[in-house]
């Protein structure tokens, strides 16, 4: 039997509804009592249909959660409404629902709708299978169509291409538009007359010669030749009949002209690129040595401070740990050498390096949360407020770029040196 979900505040309400349903014989599957528990359970339950009230407690009422369960689970709604509510029916049309219980109902009403909505479900199922089985057919036989289509107007009307059909004495049966350019003659007047007497003497002689090589062998025939200033490569196509006879033959005529010329361009071209790439690969390799220089005075200069901190800070530091000093100086003294220590630190230069414009503070917290320090250990550490420690990290995300992404940020900085 069908599954039903009831979603009503009112303990009478559902009261009555399982009654009813059970009487009808029908499963009751879950009850919820606002909008965002019958999304939720209905999400979980998967139920064959849902009887749902219109105003219910919370920020989403029955419409909203009916729009949504309809929308993205796809089960149907029964709104459950009193007569003082109808300013909300124009509100529920929205929500695709397949059907109405005014309140008091009974358990016929009931029986009856939940078998109505279920039918009329079931016919927009298959209306809407038969919609797309349709559109799958249309989207099929247009695609066949257009192909055709295509294939047609490619072998007719290519740009590139002139295209004739021609008899076995040369008199021209069809031809497309570039034939007619080309031959500077309309298709009308073309048709039935004699190509040869369109073409110049010399060229019409080469053609004759082809054709009746052609018919007489009953294979394609390539070959070029001049018309003015066009360099046209030719094929010429044997069209047969039942009987193995050459009847009809197409011949197709492409301009190459551009592409000859393109040719000694780009052998120019490529005498060129040859000494720009010699000059690049100076260009590399001088700044290859210039950034393998600047690298080195990196190094340098880190050695440099590391090895002046060591000889001419850290021994004051240390006398001054052997002196009498009050509770708030011996802080001062350790933030003063935590804050070297980061300084000359790797991690710290190679964040400090990736994003400038990290505060020192950011630059501990960092460091902290790199080593595995909870947000509670780094506020006592620091001696500031949990608050302030994720306002922290919230700012190194952003500032790493990592903001709103599902990446563990102790992970995230683990990946620096």
């Amino acid at each position: 039997m069908p599954k039903i979900m009831i979603v009503d505040d009112d303990v009478i309400t559902v009261t009555e509804l399982i009654e009813a349903l059970r009487t009808s014989g029908y499963e009751i599957g879950s009850t919820a009592e606002s909008g965002e528990e019958a999304i939720k359970m209905a999400k979980k339950t998967r139920p064959d249909l849902v009887l749902m009230d219109i105003v219910m407690p919370g920020k989403i009422d029955g419409i909203k959660a009916a729009k949504e369960i309809r929308t993205k689970l796809d089960i149907p709604v029964i709104f459950l409404t009193g007569y003082s509510e109808e300013e909300y029916i124009e509100r529920a049309k929205s929500a695709r629902s397949f059907g109405y219980l005014l309140k008091p109902f009974n358990d016929a009403q009931v029986s009856s709708a939940i078998k109505i909505a279920l039918h009329n479900f079931e016919l927009e199922k298959s209306l809407v299978e038969a919609h797309d089985k349709l559109e799958k057919v249309v989207k099929v036989r247009t695609a066949e169509l257009e192909k055709a289509y295509d294939q047609m107007s490619a072998l007719i009307n290519a740009s590139s291409d002139a295209a004739q059909l021609l008899d076995p004495k040369g008199k021209i049966i069809t031809a497309n538009k570039v034939t007619t350019k080309r031959l500077k003659a309309p298709l009308d007047e073309l048709l039935g007359k004699c190509v040869y007497d369109y073409l110049p003497p010399e060229i019409a002689k080469k053609r004759k010669g082809k054709v009746a090589q052609v018919i007489k062998t009953g294979k394609p025939s390539r070959f070029e030749d001049r018309l003015g200033r066009l360099v046209l490569q030719n094929t010429m196509y044997p069209v047969l009949n039942a009987k193995g006879k050459v009847v009809q033959l197409a011949v197709y005529s492409r301009d190459v002209s551009p592409e000859k010329k393109n040719i000694a361009n780009l052998k120019k071209r490529e005498k060129e690129l040859k000494a720009r790439t010699r000059s690049l690969e100076e260009a590399n390799t001088a700044f290859s040595i210039l950034l393998r220089r600047r690298e080195e005075d990196r190094t340098h200069f880190e050695s440099s401070v590391i090895s002046n901190i060591s000889t001419l800070v850290n021994p004051y530091i240390e006398k001054l740990k052997g002196t009498p000093l009050d509770a708030v100086q011996t802080n001062h003294l350790h933030v003063i050498e935590t804050n070297l220590e980061q300084v000359i630190s790797p991690f710290v230069r190679d964040i400090g390096s990736r994003v400038l414009d990290l505060t020192p503070m950011e630059l501990r917290v960092a460091t902290l949360v790199k080593e595995g320090k909870s947000n509670i250990e780094i506020a006592a550490k620091l001696s500031v407020s949990k608050n302030t420690i994720l306002t922290h990290r919230f700012n190194l995300r952003r500032k790493l770029g990592i903001k709103n992404k599902k990446i563990n940020l102790r992970a995230y900085l683990l990946s620096f040196h």
